[in-house]
């Protein structure tokens, strides 16, 4: 389903940096959004600076892009406050999926989390759920919205919780989540982010996916 240019926004993250390189791996050129200055000398790998607070981009930036990939977070201690993590996650977000839209892009992909909810009393969740609520509102031909657990792999800022969590989860918790409880597994941030790529455009209208399609997918397209 995928064209030969997509767009990442995100691209430095422990699940945004594993999709370039799985659209990459297929001969997919990449346009990943940063907001400081990077290069790469593969050829199908082009980073465009932007400022993230004035998010005016011109049409060409979605030129050819069928496929935008969403994979932009942060924490609060990071952000600073609430609102400024609600303005990564949210703001930052919908704004750029809404002018790839407007610019013809047929396809998105964004990760949230397991729990999401715009009516949850948990900050954390809500927020992934008001995302998710706007992303939804948007005329995408096919919207996947991955919704994982715990993720496993090496951040650039490594939080005490998750690296806790990435020690305990897949050998003591993992093993005694079966059935309806499987959503709930960690799951590598490779897989996910190739899942991402599997999967994007594969379904029209919204689409939730979980544990076990992240990992069905993989296997699948192996």
């Amino acid at each position: 389903m995928l064209r030969n240019k997509s767009l990442v926004v995100g691209s430095t993250g422990l699940v945004g940096k594993s999709v370039v390189n799985h659209l990459i791996e297929r001969g997919i050129a990449v346009l990943a959004l940063v907001r400081n200055d990077a290069e790469s000398d593969n050829s199908l790998l082009n980073y465009y600076k932007i400022d993230f607070d004035d998010l005016h981009l011109p049409d060409e930036t979605f030129s050819d892009i069928k496929d935008i990939f969403i994979c932009l977070g942060t924490t609060i201690k990071k952000a600073g406050s609430k609102e400024a993590f609600q303005k990564v996650d949210i703001t930052y977000c919908h704004e750029i999926a809404k002018q790839a839209q407007a610019s013809g892009v047929k396809n998105i992909s964004i990760v949230t989390s397991l729990g999401s909810d715009s009516n949850s009393t948990n900050f954390y969740l809500k927020t992934k759920g008001m995302i998710e609520d706007q992303i939804t509102e948007i005329d995408f031909e096919s919207i996947s919205i991955h919704r994982p657990g715990l993720l496993i792999g090496t951040r650039n800022e490594m939080r005490l919780g998750e690296f806790i969590g990435q020690k305990i989860f897949p050998y003591v918790l993992d093993p005694f989540l079966i059935g309806s409880m499987r959503k709930y597994r960690s799951i590598k941030g490779d897989t996910l982010a190739k899942a991402m790529v599997n999967l994007s455009g594969d379904e029209k209208g919204v689409n939730f996916y979980y544990f076990d399609d992240f990992n069905k997918s993989t296997i699948n397209n192996s």
